[in-house]
Formats: C-alpha cells, structure tokens, sequence
C-alpha cells in the first residue's frame, strides 16, 4: 500500500511541473522542449501509478501504457472520451523522439493544456480507490 501511494505522491508532483508551465502565453524553444518533457515524465508517473492501483485493487495486471489506458477505461477510472485522449498522449509521448522536426514540437506544444486536463482526471480518479481501500 505504501508503494501505491508513494507512486501516486510521485505522479502528482510531476503533474504539478507541467502545470506549472500548461498555459503560459509564450515559450521559447528550449522552454516549449521543457514542457513536453514535463509532459513525458508525468505521462510516465501517472500510467505507472494506474498499472499498480489497478493491480493492487482490481487484480488486474499491465504492462504498458496503453494497457493501462485499456484497463483504466474498463475499470471506470477513464471514460471513453478520456481513454481515447490518454492514447493520444501516449503517441505524443512516442513521438517526442522526434523533436528536432520543429513543427512536431509545436503541434504537441498546442496540446499541452488539454493533455494535463486529462491527466488531472486520471490521477483525480485514481485518488480515492487508493485512500478508501477498494
């Protein structure tokens, strides 16, 4: 339980990182590369902390982002709209690789705010089956 909690502690602190940046009217280059790499942790911690609260209290084991995704949408921990949103930000996070194309840092750039929505209501929903203990 202490592993569980400390991963959802985890992914809270990096959402707060991207939010921190999610909305600024203007970034430079290095600092839009900052914030979609804000995004690539968060990404990480938030899916890593769903794979294991899904494992902990549902029984239900994953091995990768989009299983998690898959698994969080049948377990009611992501709708059908936010399912699909979160496997977008997985291909983003898959195409981060490929950050020297300027017009792809850009484009995922646009789409910070709307990805740390939807990240927020993933860790948002995985809270309180942590804390109530179902």
């Amino acid at each position: 339980m202490a592993r569980l909690e400390e991963r959802l502690a985890d992914a809270e602190s990096a959402l707060a990182t991207l939010d921190e940046v999610v909305g600024r009217v203007s970034l430079s280059t290095v600092e839009r590369d900052g914030a979609i790499l804000r995004l690539v942790y968060t990404f990480e911690a938030v899916w890593k902390a769903a794979a294991l609260m899904l494992e902990v209290k549902e029984g239900i084991a994953v091995g990768s982002p989009k299983g998690a995704i898959r698994a969080s949408r049948r377990a009611r921990l992501l709708g059908d709209a936010d399912a699909e949103d979160a496997v977008r930000i997985a291909d983003d996070r898959d195409l981060t690789v490929h950050m020297y194309k300027q017009d792809l840092g850009e484009a995922i750039a646009e789409r910070l705010a709307g990805h740390a929505a939807v990240l927020r209501r993933w860790l948002d929903a995985l809270q309180p089956r942590a804390a109530d203990g179902t």
